[in-house]
């Protein structure tokens, strides 16, 4: 791939988990909502590879500040999430397992980070974040073979 279409593909994705990370789907656990970002962001880790995942995550983030959107610490634990995720979809042994357990994971290990910038337990955190850890490790299952299709069209 030329390096002006990749760049502009990830400008593209950096738009895409800009506003998936802004769209929240509720739930009836008070803070418990769900960030559509989450699936999305362990397909593109599983596609873009782990650096070019992680840029894209960081833009994402830097627009985000810029707009208000998010704090130093939703990035922070967002970062988090990117790491935890980003690590595990690519260097667990078992690829389809790796994809199904990373946003879980991810999400595991941000709600800890939070839990201790704020001086709080993190279980009450965690059972907040199960729903959305479900939703995820499901629409990845569901989504991974449209994002495979996807990925081989553009290349």
């Amino acid at each position: 791939m030329r390096k002006i279409q990749r760049i502009a593909i990830d400008a593209m994705m950096v738009a895409v988990l800009v506003i998936l990370g802004m769209i929240k789907i509720p739930s009836f656990i008070p803070g418990a909502e769900f960030q559509l970002s989450a699936p999305f962001a362990v397909l593109l880790a599983a596609q873009a590879g782990f650096g070019r995942y992680l840029g894209i995550g960081v833009c994402s983030s830097v627009v985000q500040l810029a707009l208000g959107t998010h704090t130093i610490w939703n990035v922070v634990i967002s970062m988090v999430f990117r790491i935890t995720a980003g690590l595990i979809v690519t260097y667990f042994p078992w690829k389809n397992m790796g994809l199904i357990i990373a946003g879980p994971l991810g999400t595991f290990t941000a709600r800890i980070v939070l839990a201790a910038m704020l001086g709080v337990s993190a279980w009450p955190l965690i059972a907040a974040a199960v729903p959305g850890m479900i939703f995820t490790a499901v629409l990845v299952v569901l989504c991974h073979p449209a994002s495979e299709m996807i990925r081989r069209q553009v290349q």
